[in-house]
């Protein structure tokens, strides 16, 4: 598989700088599950742990980037199997 993290930094022509300072926070809110990403920017809440692994920064959680069935790349929460809770770092 493809490194989708570095295949988005190299085709993302949106700078950071130009994104809301809310950034992706606002799609999170609530019981976001899976969210379409449409530039780097909206990667900013996050850090990248692995290879397909992000952390949000604020929340503690774990997340997934890849790519959909429709080839967009798309974050997903991942959550405990036993709980509906997110997994937490």
């Amino acid at each position: 598989m493809d490194d989708v993290y570095a295949n988005l930094m190299k085709e993302s022509t949106k700078d950071m700088e130009s994104v809301a300072p809310c950034g992706m926070d606002d799609y999170l809110s609530g019981q976001q599950v899976r969210v379409k990403v449409a530039s780097l920017g909206d990667l900013r809440a996050f850090l990248r742990i692995g290879t397909d692994t992000l952390v949000h920064k604020a929340e503690k959680d774990l997340w997934r980037i890849g790519e959909d069935g429709k080839g967009q790349i798309v974050i997903e929460r991942l959550f405990d199997p036993n709980s509906k809770e997110p997994i937490k770092v």
